[in-house]
């Protein structure tokens, strides 16, 4: 039973329906500026910023060959793994604080824009009865 429902519900989750996704789609941007001025705050809070940095490392193991054949003996196989690592970074707070003053006049300029957005979606895509 477990087993479906995972599934049947990530499924459902795909199916917004177009009220739905024009709606996702006025807020997309409100919600990007939205995430960087929590990003913003955190780093004046804390005093420096964290860059963050993926990268790949080749890991070697050893492995059995496929069995067909004569592969049946051990070999060397390569295989990737991503390591992300963080870095404190020095930043200037001040233009991190007049950053932040900006993110958040832009925030009150888009959720106006963003209202008005919903607004004609739900005029676009009427909910059916």
């Amino acid at each position: 039973m477990k087993k479906l429902l995972v599934p049947s519900l990530m499924l459902l989750a795909a199916c917004a329906t177009p009220l739905e996704t024009c709606k996702q789609s006025a807020v997309k941007d409100l919600r990007i500026v939205q995430a960087l001025i929590e990003d913003t705050k955190a780093t004046i809070d804390r005093g420096y910023a964290v860059q963050t940095e993926t990268r790949t490392v080749i890991y070697t193991n050893f492995c059995i060959g496929t069995g067909i054949g004569h592969d049946s003996r051990f070999n060397f196989c390569n295989y990737s793994h991503p390591v992300t690592t963080k870095t404190p970074v020095a930043v200037d707070l001040d233009q991190e604080k007049r950053k932040l003053i900006s993110l958040q006049q832009k925030e009150m300029e888009l959720k106006r824009s963003s209202r008005l957005q919903e607004q004609k979606c739900e005029l676009q895509h009427p909910p059916s009865a």
